[in-house]
């Protein structure tokens, strides 16, 4: 029985290790000007209990290029100041998982979903009412109109859940 293990556990003599190719480098960062954002409620999937949300996709117009797994996303009034919204830390996370840059190709898209809550539900409320939602890129900003109001408690900023960033199927830009 101990020969029968030997010979199952050693490698056939004619098969070669497999081969360890070193990774591929990542693209450059994506500028703000390749980028298109957009918001898209999903026929309301967002919508109910008190909270509601959007899916914001972002369309590469140009190279191939990386942006960071979890981007800074700002909402922002009418006026264009930036809102005292937040993203909420993930439950448990702290100070968070290491989350590699998402490489995203020429004309292929990227999703984000946010939620907030969208009622005044806490016992002393706050609300803000975006008009924009930002992508942060670097120092500039990737902007799509959004109509939302997002409550929170009295005396603290409001919060909003955002997923990482996801990789859409999409198709090469012609």
């Amino acid at each position: 029985m101990v020969l029968v293990a030997l010979l199952l556990a050693a490698p056939p003599a004619n098969v070669s290790p497999p081969l360890s190719l070193p990774p591929l480098p990542l693209p450059p960062v994506c500028r703000a000007a390749q980028l298109r954002l957009s918001v898209d409620g999903r026929d309301g999937d967002f919508d109910g209990m008190s909270h509601s949300g959007t899916q914001l996709s972002i369309r590469n117009l140009g190279a191939d290029c990386t942006l960071a797994k979890l981007p800074v996303i700002e909402l922002r009034d009418a006026r264009g100041r930036a809102l005292p919204a937040v993203r909420q830390s993930p439950p448990g996370m702290h100070p968070g998982p290491v989350m590699l840059p998402v490489r995203l190709g020429a004309g292929h898209r990227a999703t984000i979903d946010l939620r907030w809550t969208s009622g005044p539900v806490f016992p002393a409320n706050r609300s803000v009412i975006a008009a924009t939602v930002a992508l942060r890129v670097g120092h500039a900003l990737v902007r799509s109109p959004l109509q939302a109001v997002l409550f929170g408690p009295a005396g603290k900023p409001v919060t909003f859940q955002q997923t990482p960033l996801q990789i859409a199927e999409g198709m090469a830009a012609s």
